[in-house]
């Protein structure tokens, strides 16, 4: 698999299908299903910001998924220290190439991403309902550090 950063929303919003398509399924009352104009609209405005990055993973030329991220930089407050990490807002691998180790690549470059510009944190959220993320991303390391609960009323 070769990766490539793009700045190309259409192609982002394409590859985001996937994953807005399993958002919505599983959590209706928050995710909308995927409509590609606003999703190709949404990247328009984030694709180019300087603190984003978009890679995409290729096979023979053919987009089979992505990963967007972002560098943080965190002031010190009178609470916290100051902090940089790298966020992972959204990771999407092709139902027809899941399984086959996209998903690790992705990260694994996100992770040298991070090293590179010496940022020891690299984090992300997930719901709870995606129980295969959850073990994906535990074989790679990540951790829980910080949940967050809701009461409906």
């Amino acid at each position: 698999m070769e990766l490539k950063k793009v700045s190309d929303p259409k192609e982002i919003a394409v590859l985001n299908e996937n994953v807005q398509t399993i958002h919505s399924r599983m959590y209706p009352e928050v995710f909308k299903p995927y409509d590609f104009k606003a999703v190709y609209d949404y990247f328009s405005h984030v694709i180019n910001k300087e603190n984003h990055h978009f890679l995409v993973g290729e096979e023979e030329g053919v987009p089979i998924g992505y990963i967007w991220f972002e560098e943080v930089r965190r002031s010190e407050t009178a609470f916290s220290f100051s902090r940089d990490y790298v966020y992972i807002h959204q990771i999407s691998v092709n139902s027809d190439f899941q399984g086959r180790g996209v998903g690790k690549c992705l990260l694994t470059a996100v992770k040298e991403f991070a090293r590179e510009r010496g940022i020891e944190r690299v984090g992300l959220d997930y719901w709870t309902g995606n129980v295969r993320s959850k073990e994906i991303y535990e074989k790679m390391g990540f951790e829980v550090e910080k949940e967050i609960a809701y009461l409906t009323l």
